[in-house]
């Protein structure tokens, strides 16, 4: 069994035609218990870091076939909130059927939050766009980079949600979508050129914060094709970074 890392992505060949992909995040002090130091709704902090690990693999053009919880405090009543955070996060990205299992902290109390989440898919490598980029070409980033307290937790219009994530993997010209995390846009467009054997040459728009972390994967990069520019311009929260060659 062939496995690999590429990103934050495991890799492990299934068979000639097929590939699983892994993701995992997690999160620590961010809930509402005592030693917290980011207090929100633990319902927020169970649909936050799934986002991160949802966005991981679908980006890769993959199927979710499930979403592992590790809950590192007591089902009732935080672990209860946890999960349906995550269930809602699922129902966005429109996973409603597919399977969430996990486990709960029950032997000790526990005194501030903490969860991992793994996200497992199921991809056909001719159609996975990972190190997909074949010639010279640009790249967008879309969405506000934003972290903690940042982003509004009852609807935040400037980050990146999963309608425009989907349509993007319908679009022929866009070879390649990666998440943007705590290192920030920047980061990873020089990882996506090296990773694609190109050269990353940077000719950032006003506007964004290339160095800025996205937390839970507020923003996207992708690398497109030069004629595609014009349509992905349109998208709300879209700005060059660069050229690959």
């Amino acid at each position: 069994m062939k496995m690999k890392k590429i990103r934050d992505l495991i890799l492990v060949d299934i068979d000639e035609e097929k590939t699983l992909v892994i993701a995992c995040d997690s999160s620590g002090s961010i809930g509402e218990k005592e030693n917290d130091l980011l207090k929100v709704p633990a319902f927020i902090t169970g649909k936050y870091i799934a986002r991160v690990g949802l966005f991981e693999v679908i980006s890769t053009n993959a199927e979710v076939i499930t979403v592992i919880d590790n809950v590192c405090n007591e089902m009732y009543p935080t672990g209860e909130q946890i999960i349906k955070g995550i269930q809602e996060e699922m129902i966005n990205a429109g996973l409603k059927d597919v399977a969430l299992g996990g486990s709960t902290e029950e032997n000790f109390p526990t005194f501030s939050t903490a969860l991992g989440v793994t996200v497992i898919g199921i991809g056909r490598k001719e159609t996975l766009k990972i190190n997909n980029v074949q010639k010279d070409g640009l790249i967008y980033s879309i969405g506000i980079p934003k972290v903690g307290g940042e982003i509004n937790i009852k609807g935040d219009e400037e980050i990146i949600e999963y309608n425009t994530l989907i349509s993007l993997l319908k679009v022929d010209g866009v070879k390649e979508i990666v998440p943007v995390g705590s290192k920030g846009i920047l980061y990873e467009a020089k990882e996506l050129a090296k990773n694609n054997n190109k050269e990353f040459k940077l000719s950032v728009s006003e506007g964004i914060d290339i160095y800025k972390s996205a937390g839970p994967a507020t923003a996207i990069i992708i690398a497109i094709d030069k004629v595609i520019e014009e349509e992905i311009k349109k998208i709300p929260n879209s700005f060059k970074i660069g050229e690959l060659i």
